[in-house]
């Protein structure tokens, strides 16, 4: 398998699923969570008291430049759904429900409707 094939990233939402190779991403970060619920805090006497409703959820923080107006279109139609399962590599294949936080995009070249370049950066977040 060369290197511009290596999948890292397959979204599957409605049944579409879009792969993400290596080439279109330029920065591609992870971060272990747990969610505390309303109950967390730290007492007056300095103790912290941990309300942890989930462990270990995973947040992936991905940046990818220089996609096609087809590639862009593809991925921002995938992950406008509520949720979707996402399949990443963290020296493994996982598979998690996420959803898409915030999307930051970019146009880096318009020649016309059909043939565009963009940036996305988007961060995925498990369920």
């Amino acid at each position: 398998m060369e290197k511009q094939d290596f999948i890292l990233l397959k979204v599957l939402s409605d049944y579409n699923e879009v792969p993400i190779g290596y080439g279109n991403i330029a920065s591609y970060k992870g971060q272990v969570i747990d969610v505390d619920g309303d109950a967390a805090g730290t007492t007056e006497d300095g103790y912290t008291i941990r309300d942890v409703r989930r462990h270990d959820r995973y947040k992936l923080m991905v940046k990818f430049e220089g996609l096609t107006r087809q590639e862009y279109t593809a991925l921002r139609k995938a992950i406008e759904n509520v949720e979707f399962q996402l399949t990443f590599f963290d020296g493994e294949f996982k598979t998690i429900k996420a959803y898409a936080g915030d999307k930051n995009f970019e146009l880096i070249k318009a020649v016309d409707q059909n043939d565009s370049r963009w940036n996305l950066s988007v961060d995925f977040i498990e369920y």
